[in-house]
Order: structure tokens, then C-alpha cells, then sequence
């Protein structure tokens, strides 16, 4: 059942994300498999987190056109928690046997799309 608060373009993000989601499992699968990563787990959390992080943007951006700030913190706070998880699992998971480089480009990626989502919902607000 479609949410129709979300919008048209609300929709659309929010199925492109999901996607993107089962397309970095597929990536995960081969790679960190050896380090103890359960790629199964990694994709149910990964997908299963994908819709309330889309939405969450989604609301988000709409709670700061509205300055409702109450309503955007909250959403802000689901999209955090559900952007992380992934990568929080990848991290406990494979604790103690993951490369180095593996930390580092999950703090890269953290860095790197967290900014990105900011900005792309300080684009979304801003006139």
C-alpha cells in the first residue's frame, strides 16, 4: 500500500532506496562474507532498514517546510537510526576480523552518504 503522504517523488526515492539497498547487499555477499558478515543478515537489515530511512527523509524535508520541528527531529532521528544500521551490523559482525581498510571505507561511505543525504534535504527545503 502506497503511502500517499509521501508524493509522487516521496514514492519514487523511496523505491530507488530500497533498490540501492539489495544492490549493496549484492556487492556485500562476496566481499565480507569471509570476515564473519552473514550476508543474508546484512540484506534483511540493509533492506529492511532502506524504507524507514527513505521515508524518513522524505519527512524530514517535509516537517522543515511546515517548521515543525518536533515532526522533523523525530524523523530525523528514524533516518539516522536507520541509515547506521547497516554498517553497525557490518561492524559488530565482523569485530575483530575485518582489515583495517574495511573500517575505513564504512567511515568513508558513512561520511560520504550521510553528507549527501543532508545536503540532499537541505536542497529539498531551501527555496
Amino acid at each position: 500500500m502506497a503511502d500517499e503522504s509521501l508524493g509522487r517523488f516521496g514514492r519514487v526515492w523511496v523505491a530507488g532506496v530500497v533498490l540501492y539497498a539489495i544492490a549493496r547487499a549484492a556487492v556485500v555477499w562476496p566481499t565480507l562474507s569471509t570476515y564473519g558478515v552473514s550476508p543474508a543478515v546484512f540484506l534483511i537489515i540493509d533492506v529492511a532498514t532502506a524504507w524507514p530511512y527513505a521515508v524518513g527523509q522524505v519527512k524530514v524535508v517535509q516537517g522543515l517546510r511546515r517548521k515543525d520541528w518536533r515532526h522533523a527531529q523525530l524523523w530525523s532521528l528514524v533516518a539516522l537510526i536507520s541509515f547506521l544500521a547497516p554498517y553497525l551490523y557490518i561492524v559488530g559482525a565482523g569485530s575483530g576480523e575485518l582489515p583495517v581498510i574495511a573500517y575505513v571505507i564504512i567511515g568513508a561511505l558513512i561520511t560520504v552518504l550521510g553528507a549527501a543525504s543532508v545536503m540532499r534535504v537541505l536542497r529539498q527545503v531551501r527555496p
